[in-house]
């Protein structure tokens, strides 16, 4: 294996090295400090050490590095700024040990420039601002997936308790209305008892109020019904399943008929679309909307139901604003030439128990069914209307009801 001589290594070490006098004169320089300032050995030997040093290094070298090595006989890791032969200022690192010889005072450095280090340690810090905000943003992820999982929790319980109130108010439903349709059928049973002979034999006032029994009682039962009918359409307990609307149609106008409601109403629809949702709550609506169009016909003259569809691209969110995820719905128009009403009133006819004429037939619960059954369905109906021109409801359907994410 090759040896090399202590000098040859020294002068070309990966370092600058130099030594000065106790009078500050340069004794020794290596190769490496001569290359990276640009002098040669014989510009400095002989002159002032302090001629390698910017103004700013001569004056932390007389305040902080002489001083160091006259007490402690040694600096570490200073860090000066050295001045090359062209004026270029030139970081180094530098450490100095202070020797005692019989003919004086010897000053031994060695330094490596550190001009790459700036760029190093600006990577560091920056490499250490993307680590702490990762950091913070991992924490700010932590706490909002902590925040949404007690809202899940809250949300959770409080679905439960909804559903068990939803539960009870049915079953409170059910039980008044049995209870309720009960002494209304008993009335009209009884009313109905009488005989011929049995209402000549009461006065004029005794015959109308025995007719009015029979009509409050018939009524009374409707009610109840109609208001259970609003009540259990809170309770979504009908799967979902491909509903032919067209199919829907015909069994709703079979019931109305079969009530009487539509011999004189001339009826024409467009070709209707297979849609996803609850069948006996879209056969509601649809038997609600034409038993309206039969109840409120005028009185004279040919009465039109026009029934058209459009399927169309709508906005999914109803209540969120600036919020859009368009789908297919089914546009569909139930327009009549009956007797309308006050575009006022436009607002109230889909409350329940809301009557605009109390004299008018029904018992006004059917719109509000069909509000229900609509917004059940994830869609929106609206009304128009004029006296005596007719009245025309749209009703928008979603062609797929979209499914909820469930919470893990």
């Amino acid at each position: 294996m090759p040896t090399f001589p202590m000098e040859e290594l020294l002068r070309c070490a990966p370092c600058g090295l130099f030594s000065y006098d106790g009078d500050g004169a340069l004794v020794a320089v290596n190769d490496t400090l001569l290359d990276l300032l640009g002098y040669t050995r014989d510009e400095l030997l002989g002159r002032p050490m302090t001629t390698l040093l910017t103004l700013a290094g001569r004056m932390f070298c007389e305040t902080h590095v002489f001083p160091l090595l006259r007490m402690q006989g040694r600096a570490d890791e200073i860090q000066l700024p050295l001045r090359s032969k062209g004026g270029e200022s030139i970081p180094v690192l530098l450490n100095a040990v202070r020797k005692e010889h019989e003919d004086g005072v010897l000053h031994h450095c060695a330094f490596m420039s550190v001009r790459e280090r700036g760029k190093y340690e600006g990577e560091l810090l920056k490499s250490k601002r993307m680590a702490e905000e990762a950091l913070r943003s991992n924490d700010a992820l932590n706490q909002a997936r902590q925040a949404v999982e007690t809202h899940a929790r809250d949300l959770d319980q409080k679905l439960s308790q909804l559903e068990q109130r939803n539960q009870d108010l049915t079953r409170v439903s059910t039980a008044l209305a049995q209870d309720l349709r009960q002494p209304a059928r008993q009335l009209a049973m009884f009313a109905c008892l009488f005989t011929r002979d049995d209402r000549d034999g009461l006065s004029v006032t005794g015959q109308h109020s025995l007719e009015r029994i029979k009509t409050v009682s018939v009524k009374m039962e409707q009610l109840v019904m109609g208001l259970h009918q609003f009540m259990a359409l809170d309770v979504l307990d009908e799967p979902i399943e491909d509903v032919d609307l067209l199919e829907i149609l015909g069994s709703a106008r079979h019931r109305v008929l079969e009530l009487g409601g539509l011999p004189t109403l001339s009826l024409r629809c467009d070709p209707l679309p297979v849609v996803q949702g609850r069948r006996r709550q879209l056969m509601l609506l649809f038997f609600h909307l034409l038993d309206n169009a039969a109840k409120f016909r005028k009185p004279r003259g040919e009465s039109r139901l026009d029934i058209g569809c459009q399927l169309i691209e709508h906005n999914s969110f109803r209540s969120i604003k600036d919020r859009y995820h368009y789908t297919d719905f089914a546009r569909i128009t139930f327009s009549d030439n009956g007797i309308g009403f006050d575009p006022l009133y436009r607002s109230h006819v889909f409350e329940v128990l809301r009557k605009l004429n109390p004299d008018t037939p029904g018992i006004g619960v059917g719109l509000a069914i069909c509000r229900k059954v609509v917004e059940n369905h994830n869609g929106s109906i609206s009304v128009e209307s004029e006296p005596g021109r007719g009245t025309r409801f749209t009703i928008l359907l979603p062609l797929k009801q979209q499914t909820s994410p469930q919470w893990e």
